[in-house]
């Protein structure tokens, strides 16, 4: 049987015992209290979501690995090629359209020699990591290497509507993770970090020992994560 939807009575009750009970927003870290106010519609929805599958432990909204509180943002489709060393370049000064303080050696042979096509547009979500991890539990989480991967245009958009370090959907206090094959198709991680005057941009091999510490945020075109971890 199809179940019945909110009547448009129970609807302001709902809103009324929200705010009764607002103190318990207080739990939230500021980070995440932010994302709220920025992301009220998608709060929501995570908040339906968990109360329609209350009863159903298979299902989560927030994983112990990776937190479905995320950030979105759209990338815009593209006319032209995304030519790599055409735009990561090392430059802080005053005109620079996105200030990149530096470039790490990998990053460098990996994917300046890079030319992406035209880029059809796509909505980036961003995670919060919940635990230290190395990257194969990550990639699980989000489907696997073909649907974590993004592309340069994407990242470099991202860093772009942010040029100065301001705050937006990338952190400028923590590391933001992609994952990006290179030129020889390889998926890598690349690495965004805002260090005081620029983006620093660096790149590693999946699966690297040391693994990425918690609290750091990964970005992906594949939807929220619902499985248990």
């Amino acid at each position: 049987m199809e179940a019945k939807m909110a009547t448009e009575q129970q609807i302001p009750v709902i809103a009324a015992r929200l705010v009764e009970y607002q103190k318990e927003f207080s739990r939230l870290p500021s980070e995440d209290a932010q994302w709220l106010m920025n992301h009220t519609k998608e709060a929501i929805s995570i908040f339906v979501n968990a109360v329609i599958n209350r009863a159903e432990p298979a299902v989560q909204i927030i994983t112990n690995l990776l937190s479905c509180f995320f950030s979105t943002f759209t990338v815009l489709a593209t006319t032209e090629k995304f030519v790599a060393k055409d735009k990561f370049k090392v430059d802080v000064g005053e005109k620079a359209k996105v200030k990149i303080a530096y470039l790490g050696d990998n990053f460098k042979d990996w994917f300046l020699g890079k030319i992406e096509d035209p880029f059809i547009g796509s909505i980036i979500y961003g995670r919060k990591l919940g635990k230290d991890s190395v990257d194969g539990p990550i990639l699980e989480k989000l489907g696997g290497n073909e649907a974590a991967e993004i592309t340069l245009t994407e990242i470099y958009a991202a860093m772009e509507a942010q040029p100065n370090g301001e705050s937006g959907n990338l952190r400028n206090n923590k590391a933001n993770i992609f994952y990006v094959k290179d030129i020889i198709g390889t998926l890598r991680v690349v690495r965004v970090h805002w260090s005081g005057v620029g983006w620093d941009v660096g790149a590693f091999s999946v699966g690297r020992p040391d693994g990425w510490n918690v609290g750091i945020w990964f970005f992906t075109r594949s939807p929220v994560v619902l499985q248990v971890s």
